[in-house]
């Protein structure tokens, strides 16, 4: 989709910018307002069964991390100090 305004999510309000061409398919929405709004049907906070859900395959990453002998919050705590001189 090419247009010379910004698309605005009907969801949240907010501009989007990232993945525009997918704009009409998820209802003139970013894809996470989409996932919530259509997919998620349970507390936004809590991953739900869709498997693309991002805070399903957050705590997925986590177990997995966890199970290699890695802590998830140490691997974070890292990766904020770096991003952000933290």
């Amino acid at each position: 989709m090419t247009t010379s305004e910004p698309l605005i999510c009907a969801r949240c309000q907010q501009p989007v910018t990232a993945h525009p061409e997918d704009y009409e398919d998820f209802e003139r929405m970013h894809w996470l307002c989409y996932h919530l709004e259509f997919e998620h049907h349970a507390d936004p906070d809590v991953p739900c069964d869709e498997p693309i859900c991002p805070w399903w395959r957050l705590a997925a990453l986590r177990a997995a991390l966890t199970r290699l002998g890695h802590d998830p919050q140490l691997i974070i705590e890292q990766a904020m100090k770096e991003r952000w001189q933290l």
